[in-house]
């Protein structure tokens, strides 16, 4: 690894439990801190003007000043191009992408209008220069960025359903599929940056939630597209769950990273009684998701979601030199610890090869010779 640079990233970063959140990175801060290149998903608002401006459950906003720790904790970059960046309105944008400047991280992915949402992130590192792009492939549309309207940078998906059998009553089979139009407009956009940069990572926001290995249909045609177009590597978030992770060209894929510091009482019973998240909570009791009664009110997720990984990739000019994942676990008090083999991290890489073989994805894995670095290469 020496002479190389380390561009990494972690998944979805929900910082509006009350209390202070910078002990949330107390246990990953000194390896956040080490990396030439941090990058993490800002996936709610913040803001203190909220205007309340949702289609389906709104993320409560969280306070600009939770934003702080993520500058302690050594992020360069923040992603926000997401399905719940417009929560809040249009402060909710403008109040998040501006805290963001303020502390010297780059936003990326949202903004005051589509321009700036598709600004790209520009950092150089030993001569060599590096680009970040973000887009939201997880809706809604009234959550896009326009020419005169905040919002994010975003990629169009439909949904098809169609009936498993020719007969009344089937269940039906669901099809995912990107618009032409926006698969070209993100190709180009792609293909221009890497003119001007050595090194180009892409991060999506897509796919659904859930503990399953399965991967929507569109998910890996808009990764394929993005590397095809220049791309060197993809980051991916959206699920809440870690995913399984690809490696296309020699390029890696991380389908999907889960979640990071993630602490909130949105989905807390008590907490949040709008009738869409009283509606939602029901709907997760039915399923046995659990109905706001959790092991802590603020972290309403599975227990096997507390699996997640810094993703790690060494570059130098050319492209990719190597890539893998340092585990991390979301503690019962939200703190995020990292894992070495010998302590609790051959459990975490147990669970991504689960996962990547589900999805039937061509990746293996392997140690480094200290246990602290998880490598991986393309089957063969």
């Amino acid at each position: 690894m020496k002479g190389k640079l380390s561009i990494c990233c972690v998944g979805d970063l929900i910082l509006d439990e009350p209390g202070p959140i910078a002990p949330y990175f107390d246990g990953s801060r000194e390896t956040l801190l080490a990396q030439d290149v941090m990058i993490g998903h800002v996936e709610t608002p913040h803001t203190a003007r909220s205007l309340p401006s949702c289609v389906d459950i709104q993320a409560p906003p969280s306070k600009p000043e939770h934003l702080e720790p993520l500058a302690e904790a050594g992020f360069h970059v923040a992603t926000v191009a997401g399905n719940h960046l417009y929560d809040c309105g249009p402060y909710g944008v403008i109040d998040t992408v501006e805290k963001l400047k303020e502390l010297d991280i780059q936003p990326v992915g949202g903004g005051a209008n589509i321009t700036e949402a598709k600004k790209p992130a520009m950092i150089e590192r030993d001569g060599v220069h590096i680009g970040v792009m973000a887009y939201n492939a997880a809706g809604p549309k009234l959550g896009w960025a326009m020419s005169q309207k905040p919002g994010t940078n975003y990629i169009g998906v439909e949904t098809s359903y169609v009936a498993a059998r020719d007969m009344p009553g089937c269940p039906a089979k669901v099809y995912t599929f990107i618009w032409p139009e926006s698969l070209k407009k993100m190709a180009e956009e792609i293909a221009s940056l890497k003119r001007e940069v050595d090194v180009l990572a892409v991060c999506f926001h897509k796919g659904n939630a859930g503990d399953h290995p399965r991967l929507d249909s569109y998910e890996q045609p808009l990764c394929y597209a993005a590397l095809d177009a220049g791309a060197d590597m993809i980051f991916a978030h959206h699920h809440h769950v870690l995913k399984g992770i690809e490696m296309y060209k020699g390029k890696p894929i991380y389908h999907g990273l889960g979640n990071f510091v993630c602490v909130t009482y949105a989905m807390t019973a008590g907490y949040n009684d709008t009738p869409e998240m009283v509606a939602y909570l029901k709907q997760r009791a039915k399923e046995g998701r659990g109905g706001g009664h959790y092991k802590v009110d603020f972290y309403p997720w599975s227990e096997i979601s507390r699996y997640t990984i810094i993703a790690k990739v060494l570059v130098d000019k050319n492209g990719v030199v190597d890539s893998g994942f340092i585990p991390c676990y979301i503690e019962k008090s939200g703190n995020v610890t990292v894992r070495s083999r010998e302590n609790g991290g051959q459990e975490i890489l147990d669970f991504i090869v689960k996962q990547t073989e589900g999805a039937d994805l061509n990746t293996c894995f392997r140690w480094s010779e200290d246990g602290s670095f998880v490598h991986m290469r393309e089957k063969v």
